[in-house]
């Protein structure tokens, strides 16, 4: 499902540049600096559209423009809506490759392991020869 974010622009920009602003000592850009309404929240909206409706109704009771303390407006929205907000504006970010590459994150990876079965099962077989143990504990007073 695409969402129409248009309408919500004004908004989105003072949000995730309040949640994400430049660095400039890093040469980190801020999340609209990076794209995140044209091209990254789009597609973090698309992935996670779980929360995509949750994620529009907290942006509407947001104010259209920027306000002096804009986290503190944020997080008065409660920590569900917070939530929801952050963890969007953020993983859209994270959805730039010039970002994650700057980070030296390499984003979330497939991890191919096989368990050593033979070492499980050598620690369980112990502690089933041993049996159950139970120390007396004195009642306390």
């Amino acid at each position: 499902m695409t969402y129409d974010i248009l309408p919500l622009r004004a908004k989105i920009e003072w949000v995730a540049d309040a949640l994400i602003p430049s660095d400039p000592k890093y040469a980190m850009p801020s999340a609209t600096e990076a794209g995140i309404i044209d091209h990254l929240l789009p597609r973090a909206l698309k992935e996670r559209d779980d929360m995509a409706p949750s994620f529009l109704k907290a942006l509407s009771r947001l104010p259209e423009n920027r306000p002096d303390n804009a986290l503190e407006v944020i997080r008065a929205l409660g920590g569900e809506d917070f939530h929801v907000i952050s963890f969007l504006i953020a993983g859209a970010y994270f959805l730039d490759e010039a970002i994650t590459g700057k980070l030296r994150y390499p984003g979330q990876e497939a991890m191919h392991e096989t368990p050593d079965y033979d070492e499980i099962m050598d620690t369980i077989e112990r502690v089933q020869a041993r049996g159950a143990v139970y120390l007396d504990v004195p009642e306390a007073p």
